[in-house]
């Protein structure tokens, strides 16, 4: 007997001592769980509208935390329901489930039936490979255990809801309502409720986008379930049952270029780590309904402009649209082609286009700073200069191929004349010219010769635009800027100020050439934009064979341009020049820019003047007669300036206009 019990004993020790042996290879390298203390999960950062509507998301997962106190009571309940509805009993492990699991298991051979509570699942998410073996359950039942002694019920459960996948790129229960029903949790139905319930077990066998069948079913399990346990009323739970399923909604990006210039923006600054699982809060500079309008103006404008020239073997045409505050910078709305997903290539930024005539107040504003006034007078005749061959003279021309004769720099600028734009240019001297378009921030080649004065050189949309808004700006050009704040999780602004505004013009020049550019809606190639009803300045462009057409202007609170193009540089097709293709849409965004009432005029420095004159001779009109015009200074003598033959320029054959 003796015997027996002292072979007894050393079983029973070896067997202890086995099994503890064992236990401590499969505890080896756990991992700790007092790092759930700092647990900051992935969260996606957010992009706001400045009116506070979200625009975008950055994330490589979809995650939106929410406190346990925030979510909807029934969602609570249909969770705990299904997945574990004695969660708050229970120490962490389900000694009933987990026999009943583990007989199954024996009986199969493998491993078939879980027996894991919500903690366990937790575990399995946050600290454990997704394999299925003995081991990985005695990992998976002490790190649950471990976790019940170190944090509280709520804690453990709020932790759960905010980390489980729920399928289509969704992390926890609030990404999942955006995502499945477009709308946060708060006011989430009971069917609702059960269906994101319904998605832990398995996201993609239940998704209700691809697998309705199964998803309606899983979806009865719930809310059956939710009346067993008295959790819901049982006629309600039935109801519920008859609820549609949600369907994919068309998940069309909001702003989609202006998203991708503060997506770049943020990353080159703050790294990709930080904004694709940082929690972000980014508030832009972007009016939501500015940028719908433009959207829809360039679409519009763009289809118009096909439909004129149907059957044309080109590529499709594109365009773009830019709008600026031109005292702040702040970028309002922004277009950069007809369609993102076929070509993410921003023409507002990116593409260096010939600007034509848009060109054209560069010149005439370097006349205002050497002296020319509104009522100075230019010759509208052939003129003839050496081309870039001896044997070859350039004849500059216009774009209706005829000549007007004299007139002032007010009624050049209006008609957009080509010869008195070259002559002016010529008097006063390119290099004046050229300082002046790099002052206002123009960076790349402005031409050669005298053929700088119709726009042969290149500019993008964002450079016209930045140029022409320091006119309104009372010549403080402001650096066009996309976010205003970007907050992480501490409540820390991680985002430095915008520049401020630079001054290129004299108050007293800007002002007079915003005139000069209302003169072309009052009475020129812009006069499409007079039904406007309020003061709106601008210039028309339009390129050689109407590879380019442009209209860039401002009112008092916004600098827009707009460009319409082909990507290959191929004619647009024959009429279509600034005022016909790319004007209306710049009028369809200004109206809407108003919408809460007329900009004001712009400002008008205490040194200006204005007078009466006749725009053609520049002389000074009656009282009540001629046309009003901004003065730098007293027009007394009002003396219109001499048109001299120019001297003997260079320009090449190829730059005729």
């Amino acid at each position: 007997m003796k015997t027996f019990l002292a072979a007894l004993g050393i079983l029973l020790a070896a067997t202890v001592g086995f099994l503890g042996g064992t236990v401590a290879v499969l505890l080896r390298g756990m991992p700790q769980v007092s790092s759930l203390q700092d647990f900051a999960p992935p969260s996606s950062s957010k992009v706001y509208a400045s009116d506070g509507s979200l625009v975008a998301e950055f994330a490589t997962e979809r995650r939106t935390p929410v406190p346990l106190d925030a979510l909807p009571a029934d969602l609570v309940r249909c969770v705990l329901a299904i997945e574990d509805h004695r969660y708050f009993e229970h120490m962490g492990i389900n000694v009933g489930r987990i026999v009943k699991a583990l007989v199954v298991d024996l009986v199969e051979g493998r491993i078939v039936e879980g027996g894991s509570t919500i903690t366990q699942q937790l575990v399995k998410v946050l600290f454990l490979k997704p394999e299925k073996t003995f081991s990985r359950k005695v990992r998976e039942a002490f790190l649950a255990l471990e976790i019940e002694r170190r944090y509280t019920k709520r804690e453990i459960l709020s932790l759960y809801l905010n980390q489980i996948y729920l399928g289509n790129g969704a992390y926890g229960v609030a990404a999942a309502a955006e995502v499945y029903f477009g709308r946060p949790l708060a006011g989430l139905t009971l069917s609702e409720c059960a269906l994101l319930a319904a998605l832990p077990k398995a996201p993609q066998t239940y998704d209700p986008f691809h697998h309705p069948d199964r998803a309606r079913a899983r979806r009865a399990v719930v809310l059956e379930r939710m009346a067993e346990l008295g959790w819901a009323d049982a006629a309600t739970a039935r109801a519920a049952e008859e609820d549609p399923l949600p369907v994919p909604r068309p998940r069309r990006a909001a702003a989609p270029y202006f998203v991708e210039t503060v997506r770049r923006q943020l990353i080159e600054r703050l790294g990709s780590e930080l904004v694709y699982q940082g929690g972000l809060r980014v508030y832009t500079t972007l009016d939501s309904h500015l940028q719908q309008v433009a959207e829809q103006a360039v679409a519009q404008g763009l289809a118009a402009v096909e439909k004129r020239h149907p059957g044309r073997k080109a590529a499709p045409v594109q365009g773009a649209a830019l709008a600026v505050d031109p005292l702040t910078g702040a970028v309002r709305a922004q277009v950069g082609g007809r369609n993102w997903i076929e070509s993410s290539f921003d023409r507002s930024l990116q593409a260096r286009r010939q600007p034509g005539s848009s060109f054209k107040p560069f010149i005439y504003l370097a006349a205002l700073e050497a002296g020319w006034t509104e009522a100075s007078v230019l010759n509208d005749a052939p003129s003839i200069y050496p081309g870039a061959r001896p044997d070859t003279p350039w004849r500059p021309d216009n774009y209706d191929r005829e000549f007007l004769g004299k007139m002032t720099l007010r009624r050049a600028l209006a008609l957009s004349r080509n010869v008195p734009a070259v002559r002016l240019l010529d008097r006063i001297g390119k290099p004046r010219v050229d300082e002046l378009a790099h002052r206002m921030g123009l960076a790349g080649p402005l031409g050669e010769g005298l053929a700088t004065a119709l726009g042969v050189g290149g500019a993008t949309l964002l450079e016209l635009v930045r140029a022409y808004a320091a006119l309104p700006a009372g010549g403080l050009m402001p650096e066009p800027y996309w976010i205003r704040a970007v907050y992480g999780p501490d409540e820390r602004n991680l985002w430095p100020p915008p520049a401020s505004p630079r001054k290129v013009l004299d108050p007293v020049t800007a002002y007079v050439g915003s005139d000069l550019l209302k003169a072309v809606v009052d009475s020129g190639t812009g006069y499409k934009a007079h039904a406007l009803g309020f003061p709106v300045g601008g210039k028309t462009g339009t390129t050689d064979d109407l590879r380019d057409a442009w209209f860039v202007g401002f009112s008092s609170r916004l600098a827009t341009g707009v460009w319409v193009g082909r990507d290959d540089n191929r004619p647009l097709g024959a009429g279509e020049s600034g005022s016909d293709a790319a004007l209306p849409i710049w009028v369809e965004i200004m109206r809407a820019s108003a919408s809460d009432g007329p900009p004001p005029p712009w400002p008008v420095p205490d040194s200006v003047t204005f007078d009466a004159i006749d725009t053609t001779t520049g002389e000074r009109t009656a009282p009540g007669t001629g046309t009003t015009v901004a003065f730098a200074r007293p027009p007394e003598p009002l003396e219109p300036a001499a048109d001299e033959p120019p001297p003997e320029p260079t320009a090449p054959p190829e730059a005729n206009p």
